[in-house]
């Protein structure tokens, strides 16, 4: 599904804002909904919530957390629960969670009845600064990642900062990196904050503004590509920065092996080490030493383990979904704010994944 003119998804970011959903529902002239959430958001917030939508029917649906669950069986179990809720076709379906209830909600609220109003609430770094922004839906095939989904933005994003207080590490440190991500591409700044910010790498530490700026320092980069190129058709590929590698590195290893972020650090490794080689950036080196010194600080992953075979790798970027004429496209940055798209050899990338293969475990770069 894709509609012929872009919308910006309205993008609140406010402390408190949970306790106001239902408000905010009203006045969009709404009397009901259904959230769709995990197990862990609905533990930890759900009575927020619930009460932060005071007066409106409200329905649940809780899905199982993990990005393994993203597929089209659980699409299914999502249409049978609609189908028994008796949900029409103005009842608006909220995704309450991290990227993959927003994926995973917003293709079912793109496809039930041909479209149900939709509205994004994340409540993980990843989600947002970056995948509840730009209106990519999907869920993942066994061959690949996100290889089914629709274009269909949120018609809000309602993000309250303080689900990120209850955020594990390890979901902070994956969030981290697609900040790292989006500084890389446009804000030098943003990559000395995303440093200050990370010594110590402790979120609990901070204070709420100075993590209500990251946040909305590293959405506002991916908000404006999003809206100068909705559909993807020019710069909008620089946001695949990382995600090249990355999403094969996923399907490699099952989805269980390395998360999103963890994946997408080493795709971010591969693609510094390719301009380095290729010679399309000249502070290569430089740069990769902060990227490695950031992943290092959050305990992400810098090396590929052992045991992932390149041809398993390889197979999973021949089905990327970005490829030219069955070239493989890597988004390679040509100076610190600055990146350009590239068709590179595979033989290129078997290269640089082999020096990311060290021993696993070893601290060794290399």
């Amino acid at each position: 599904m894709r509609r012929d003119q872009p919308e910006d998804s309205n993008f609140v970011l406010k402390a408190g804002l949970l306790d106001r959903i239902g408000d905010l529902l009203v006045q969009s002239g709404f009397d009901r909904c259904v959230v769709v959430t995990d197990h862990n958001v609905a533990t930890a917030w759900r009575p927020v919530l619930q009460a932060g939508l005071n007066s409106l029917c409200q329905d649940w649906i809780v899905v199982p957390a993990g990005e393994e669950h993203k597929t089209l069986d659980q699409v299914r179990e999502l249409y049978g629960s609609l189908l028994g809720l008796d949900v029409e076709r103005r009842t608006p379906l909220l995704a309450f969670g991290g990227g993959v209830v927003g994926d995973l909600a917003g293709f079912v609220a793109a496809t039930w009845l041909r479209g149900l109003p939709f509205f994004q609430i994340p409540t993980t770094l990843v989600a947002m600064v970056d995948s509840s922004h730009g209106g990519k839906t999907g869920v993942d095939l066994p061959e690949g990642k996100n290889l089914v989904g629709a274009w269909y933005p949120a018609r809000a994003i309602w993000a309250d900062p303080r689900t990120l207080r209850t955020l594990p590490r390890k979901q902070w440190a994956c969030g981290m990196v697609e900040a790292v991500k989006a500084a890389l591409l446009a804000s030098p700044g943003l990559l000395e904050k995303l440093e200050d910010f990370s010594h110590p790498p402790d979120p609990s530490a901070r204070q709420d503004s100075e993590i209500q700026e990251l946040v909305s320092e590293s959405a506002r980069i991916k908000r404006e590509i999003v809206l100068r190129d909705p559909w993807e058709s020019g710069e909008r590929v620089l946001l695949n920065f990382g995600h090249t590698l990355g999403h094969a590195l996923e399907r490699a290893g099952d989805y269980a092996r390395f998360t999103h972020g963890e994946a997408v650090g080493l795709g971010l490794l591969a693609a510094l080490r390719l301009a380095g080689r290729r010679g399309v950036l000249t502070e290569a080196w430089g740069l990769l030493g902060r990227v490695e010194s950031l992943l290092a600080a959050w305990d992400l992953p810098r090396t590929i383990p052992t045991s992932f075979r390149w041809e398993v790798v390889a197979a999973g970027l021949k089905r990327d979904k970005k490829k030219r004429q069955g070239r493989l496209l890597f988004v390679l940055p040509t100076r610190l704010g600055r990146a350009e798209v590239f068709e590179v050899d595979e033989a290129e990338v078997c290269q640089v994944f082999a020096e990311l293969q060290v021993a696993e475990g070893s601290p060794e770069l290399g």
